[in-house]
C-alpha cells in the first residue's frame, strides 16, 4: 500500500476517519485496489476511510466502536517516524533502526530488511498488523484487508479471489486459506496495476506467510524480482526458503507459479 507523502514532509491527511457499516454480502471492491480479497465475509463489515486508506474490517463480532483508536494510533506513529526521519517514508532499502521507534516500527524495519526493500513496503501490513493486535481479542474471526494486503484470523477455512488484469487469468483465479495457516498475511504487489510501487513487471505476486509485515515486504520483494514469464521458478525457488513464507504465487503475461499452501479451488 502507498501512503502519500504531504507538504509537511508526513503523512498527507485527507479528512477525518469515516467508518460506513456494509452489507458483507454486498460488499463491491475496486478490483484494482483489492488485489486480493476474502470472499467469506463474516457476520459484520465495515469500510474504514482514514487518510488515502480504504481499509475493510469484517469479523463475527459487532467491533465498530474498536477501531478507531488503534487505526488513528498507528498512524501517528508512522507520521512521528517519517517527520524524526524523513528517509523512512522513502527509501527503497532497509534503514537503520533508531533506538526511539515503537517496537511495531522495529518489526516494520526488521522484516522489511530480511527481503531487502525499505520498511513503507510492509506498510499496510504493519497497519494490519497493529489494528489486529487491538481487535483480535473481541472477536474469534477477523479479516482486515488494505488494498491487496489482509490480515485473517478465522475458525474455518476461508477462499480467498485474486484479481489481476492480465485477461489470461482476470477472475479465474481463487485460494483456499487453511484454517491451520491462521492468523496468517496474505499480501500482493503488482508491477503492472494498482497504486503500489514495484520494481518488477511481475502482473501480480501473491505471499502467505504467518506474519502480514512479513507478507507485505515479502510480496514487495517477489514482485521486484519478477520481469518476464521465465524469472517465476527461479524467484520461488529463491523465496520458498524464508521461513515464515507459507505459499508463494506469481502470474505474468500467460504464466502462473505457485508453491507451498497454495491451495486453487476450481
Amino acid at each position: 500500500m502507498a501512503i502519500l507523502e504531504g507538504s509537511n514532509g508526513g503523512i498527507d491527511k485527507a479528512g477525518s476517519l469515516k467508518i460506513r457499516g456494509i452489507v458483507p454480502e454486498k460488499i463491491d471492491v475496486e478490483r484494482d485496489i483489492y488485489r486480493c480479497s476474502i470472499r467469506n465475509k463474516e457476520k459484520y463489515a465495515w469500510l474504514v476511510s482514514y487518510y488515502y486508506t480504504n481499509i475493510l474490517v469484517s469479523s463475527n463480532k459487532n467491533i465498530k466502536g474498536r477501531i478507531e483508536k488503534p487505526l488513528k494510533k498507528v498512524y501517528e506513529i508512522l507520521d512521528a517516524c517519517i517527520e524524526n526521519d524523513p528517509s523512512f517514508l522513502k527509501s527503497l532499502s532497509p534503514i537503520v533502526i533508531k533506538p526511539y521507534f515503537p517496537d511495531i516500527i522495529k518489526e516494520m524495519c526488521t522484516r522489511s530488511a530480511v527481503f531487502n526493500v525499505g520498511p513503507m513496503a510492509a506498510v499496510a501490513g504493519t497497519v494490519n498488523t497493529f489494528l489486529a493486535s487491538y481487535l483480535q481479542k473481541y472477536c474469534d474471526n477477523l479479516i482486515i484487508e488494505n488494498g491487496g494486503d489482509i490480515y485473517i484470523k478465522a475458525e474455518r477455512d476461508l477462499n480467498a479471489g485474486i484479481y489481476v488484469k492480465n485477461p489470461n487469468f482476470k477472475n479465474r483465479v481463487a485460494i483456499r486459506i487453511d484454517e491451520k495457516d491462521m492468523p496468517c498475511g496474505l499480501c500482493s504487489s503488482s508491477g503492472t496495476f494498482g497504486h503500489s510501487f514495484s520494481m518488477g513487471k511481475c502482473d501480480l505476486a501473491v505471499v502467505l506467510a504467518k506474519s502480514a509485515i512479513t507478507a507485505d515486504a515479502a510480496a514487495t520483494a517477489f514482485a521486484n524480482s519478477i520481469s518476464c514469464e521465465n524469472d517465476i521458478p527461479d524467484s520461488i525457488d529463491r523465496f520458498k526458503e524464508f521461513e515464515d513464507i507459507k505459499g508463494l504465487l506469481a502470474i505474468k503475461n500467460k504464466r502462473i507459479g505457485a508453491w507451498g499452501n497454495i491451495e486453487f479451488l476450481s
